[in-house]
């Protein structure tokens, strides 16, 4: 099986940003005297698009306020925080994405929005490795829902078997094998209590994600140049 393309996830995966986003989240709630556990974080909101994540809330603590009013306390924080600063990258991310660039196209699909997504890549110098972006924005069903994959797959103009997910969350690997994808997962303490089973594989770090990917490149090349 060829392989072509690596679609990466944003947050968590290639950049930081979660606990930044749990901060954000807490300095959103503020109008309304709530706080998140860093357990409710964790297990319930981590990889969630911020309109679930404001659903969530709502169920867990019942402010006087509605999903729109906390979904624009959200953006809010985002923008503020991201006028002055973007998502630190994942340990070896800026290696990862620059060696793979040289030997395989790239993707980004994002359940976060285009801000977000643009604030990394042009922080950390990645907006001429990625040949299509694709973020919450831009589809109408966020993940867990397939369309963020099969939008990147159609705009690359590739099948899900010419390409490998690479996910950190179970939200997101849900997503990536709805769209036929086969999906490295990334496992941090944080996700502990997510489902990774769907994942063709499940490793630890970025950097243990990108061995296994260069492995299946070598396995491909000796499988094509076998008589």
């Amino acid at each position: 099986m060829a392989l072509h393309a690596i679609l990466f996830d944003h947050d968590g995966t290639l950049v930081d940003s979660e606990a930044v986003n749990l901060q954000l989240w807490q300095r959103a709630l503020e109008p309304w005297g709530l706080t998140i556990s860093d357990e409710i974080y964790w297990s319930r909101m981590l990889g969630v698009p911020i309109r679930q994540n404001a659903a969530d809330i709502l169920e867990l603590h019942k402010p006087d306020a509605s999903i729109e009013q906390l979904v624009a306390a959200k953006l809010a924080a985002n923008a503020a925080y991201l006028a002055h600063n973007y998502f630190p990258q994942m340990p070896g991310a800026d290696t990862v994405v620059r060696e793979l660039a040289s030997r395989l196209r790239l993707g980004l699909v994002s359940g976060s929005q285009r801000n977000c997504v643009q604030a990394s890549l042009r922080g950390h110098a990645w907006e001429p490795l990625f040949e299509h972006v694709v973020t919450g924005d831009d589809v109408p069903r966020n993940k867990p829902a397939p369309d963020g994959y099969l939008r990147a797959l159609s705009l690359m103009q590739l099948e899900a078997d010419d390409c490998i997910a690479v996910e950190d969350t179970e939200v997101g690997i849900t997503a990536a094998r709805a769209a036929g994808l086969r999906v490295v997962g990334i496992r941090s303490p944080e996700a502990a209590s997510h489902d990774f089973s769907s994942a063709t594989i499940i490793v630890d770090s970025l950097i243990e994600a990108h061995a296994w990917i260069n492995q299946q490149l070598t396995d491909s090349a000796t499988t094509q140049e076998t008589p």
